[in-house]
């Protein structure tokens, strides 16, 4: 077969040493996505002109003769369950843990990143060969479904189009990897493959949680769903008094209608198409009206409504994206991490039977991280210096805004801290922070909110200077590169992405210390244990999650706080 520009011989491998740098696929049959298939090939290429297929009675003797050797993947979780099978458990977290994996689907998106700014939509084999290689993969549907038929056969009894067909994805993922890690080298400012390793350990113990998956009670679901349609009905029936119908013609020119009449039609702000908004959170505000309060319940009763509908079946099994521009995850199918704000969703998922959740999130991570950044850049910040001495920095800064000791501040004044210690830091400006604090019910003015910054300034002297210049991009501590950044981003992406980056860690090494993680929201792991041993793993549980945390974060006390439960509730 020929491949860029070369003929490409395809043999059985009998022992050979292939070199320091391979390249490695498997075919599998199909199987549901949360569910791992059985492998039916094991291809290799170490460049030259042969492809390797290496028979399956000899995946163990491959892989120890070749134990220095750097593995490229595409897509490595998929095919490192597979071979986990025939290898062992710890036969994937060797590998990462002595840093020789290679995916080129996350070195791709972190490159994309890195050069353009965010993180592509697609990024599959075809696509980076077809960029990298300006070659076209054959991905003929006829064969890439159908090497299951070959189970348990040899080699040497497959066709040749099937044996050309699997070959090629190992010298496709060879050939894209020289070329895309030679284009990150002249961007890689930190040496980190722009935090490769942090992210490939995060694709595993997400593909795993994936697996998992949580169970539904669908008693409870049904039951909260049935209420749920009531209150529907109830705003319904108060929206229709003032004619306004879902579905109904013309709704949109009666919603503007409305709020003409109740007189914030010239409040609120105007979508791209001239329309004003009807987003929540530029409503929000004026929730005291009657029909604002009823409209803003409908959509998120029928929003929740609508999740739970496609609640139907006893474990779900959500899909976990990586990687976002931020750093952080997301998730879909459900969307774990932005469960519906309306009562009784999250307790509809349950721990199955003689067993319970732990559930353990981090303390204001995010300033802990913005600490860290700080420390790094100056040498100091007052930030960690009150986070190490253990000081509550809502109350902290509270105490500073209000010129009063730390533990004369109330509960109001705690929540209005929390509003600029969130807001701030990512590079809010007046009039968007008077926006986000109504999040924290407050109602600020100009002048007010104008204060509270200085404050803000004053309590944590370093913000300022971090808060100053704007260079279009931005690293994290852990070596990754956002490029062509908003100002809220540049200032944003430091301690939100080594946050994420540490979460990650987290994750793999609770994965790898055999606990069974069913959810991640973004700062917090839920667990699924024995009940008799839920006491004793939640310790450890705390001890993996901060240490794994600090491995980024070494500078800047790190806390967290769980809680034992049969059901998921925060």
């Amino acid at each position: 077969m020929e491949f860029n520009g070369r003929e490409i011989e395809i043999k059985i491998w009998s022992n050979e040493q292939l070199g320091s740098l391979i390249a490695v696929d498997t075919e599998t049959d199909f199987r549901p996505f949360h569910t791992t298939p059985e492998i039916i090939t094991c291809q290799a290429y170490a460049g030259g002109s042969v492809a390797y297929y290496v028979p399956l009675d000899k995946l163990k003797l491959f892989f120890n003769k070749h134990y220095e050797s750097t593995l490229i993947f595409h897509n490595f979780p998929f095919d490192a369950d597979v071979l986990t099978e025939k290898l062992g458990r710890q036969f994937s977290y060797d590998l990462i843990d002595r840093d020789k994996v290679r995916d080129t689907s996350v070195l791709y998106r972190l490159y994309h990143l890195g050069t353009k700014g965010f993180i592509p939509f697609k990024y599959n084999l075809a696509l980076l060969t077809d960029i990298f290689c300006n070659e076209v993969l054959n991905k003929d549907a006829g064969i890439r479904c159908n090497f299951e038929q070959f189970r348990g056969k040899a080699i040497e009894e497959i066709p040749t189009d099937f044996l050309e067909y699997g070959a090629i994805d190992a010298v496709a993922t060879f050939d894209v990897y020289l070329s895309l890690s030679s284009r990150i080298a002249g961007i890689d400012k930190h040496n980190t493959l722009l935090s490769h390793n942090i992210q490939l350990k995060g694709d595993l113990a997400l593909t795993h949680t994936h697996k998992n998956g949580i169970q539904v009670d669908l008693k409870r679901k049904d039951e909260v769903l049935g209420d749920l349609v009531t209150r529907l009905q109830e705003q319904a029936d108060i929206l229709a008094t003032w004619g306004w119908v879902r579905g109904l013609k013309g709704i949109n020119d009666r919603f503007e209608s409305i709020l003409g009449t109740i007189g914030i039609a010239d409040k609120l702000p105007k979508t791209e198409d001239g329309s004003l908004s009807s987003k929540g959170e530029d409503l929000e505000p004026y929730r005291n009206i009657q029909f604002v309060d009823s409209y803003l319940k409908f959509n998120e009763i029928e929003k929740a409504s609508s999740f739970l509908n496609k609640l139907d079946s006893e474990r779900v099994h959500p899909r976990y994206n990586l990687i976002v521009n931020t750093g952080r995850t997301s998730c879909s199918k459900p969307n774990f991490q932005q469960l519906p704000k309306a009562g009784g969703i999250r307790e509809c998922f349950v721990a199955k039977e003689g067993h319970s959740f732990i559930i353990t999130d981090y303390s204001a991570i995010e300033l802990a991280t913005l600490a860290q950044t700080t420390y790094d850049m100056y040498g100091d910040s007052e930030m960690r210096r009150q986070i190490n001495a253990g000081i509550d920095l809502h109350k902290y800064y509270a105490s500073v805004m209000h010129n009063c000791p730390a533990s004369a501040v109330s509960k109001q004044q705690r929540s209005e801290a929390k509003a600029a210690n969130f807001g701030f830091p990512g590079g809010l400006g007046i009039d968007t922070f008077i926006e986000f604090s109504r999040g924290y019910g407050l109602d600020l003015s100009p002048d007010v909110a104008q204060q509270m910054k200085d404050t803000w300034f004053k309590a944590f002297p370093e913000m300022r200077k971090y808060m100053q210049n704007e260079v279009g991009h931005v690293f994290t501590r852990t070596g990754r590169l956002r490029a062509n950044t908003s100002y809220c981003a540049e200032k944003n992406s430091p301690f939100q992405g080594l946050a994420a980056d540490g979460a990650k860690l987290a994750l793999y090494e609770l994965d790898k210390a055999g606990y069974t993680v069913v959810g991640f929201v973004h700062d917090e792991i839920i667990c699924e244990v024995r009940d008799d041993r839920v006491e004793e793993l939640l310790k450890e549980q705390e001890r993996i999650m901060i240490s794994s945390m600090q491995q980024v974060v070494p500078d800047v006390k790190i806390g967290v706080e769980s809680m034992i439960s049969k059901e998921y509730t925060k």
